[in-house]
């Protein structure tokens, strides 16, 4: 039930931040879906706190400084793969749009 919530905020929080960018910009609803989804993805799993690029420098910048190594489990992000199912259905969706025109 939590990935399923998680899942469904996420898709609500990528169709806001798409529909505010297709309003300040006075363009359609699809023209920036893919480069959202794909930046939203991107910078995500870059400044994920649980195993991103971000966090793991941090790690090794305190064992640099204490000379202890930091226990860590690996922890899986869900909604890297949330984004990347929501870009390539954006993908699909585009292709069709600017297909029939």
């Amino acid at each position: 039930m939590k990935k399923l919530m998680t899942g469904l905020i996420t898709i609500f929080i990528l169709i806001i931040v798409n529909v505010f960018v297709s309003l300040a910009t006075a363009t359609h609803f699809l023209d920036f879906a893919f480069v959202i989804g794909l930046g939203a993805a991107f910078l995500i799993k870059f400044f994920n706190s649980s195993g991103g690029f971000s966090s793991r420098s941090l790690d090794l910048s305190v064992q640099s400084q204490t000379g202890m190594k930091q226990e860590s489990a690996e922890k899986k992000f869900q909604s890297w793969y949330q984004f990347l199912y929501s870009t390539f259905v954006r993908i699909l969706n585009s292709h069709r749009y600017f297909s029939n025109v």
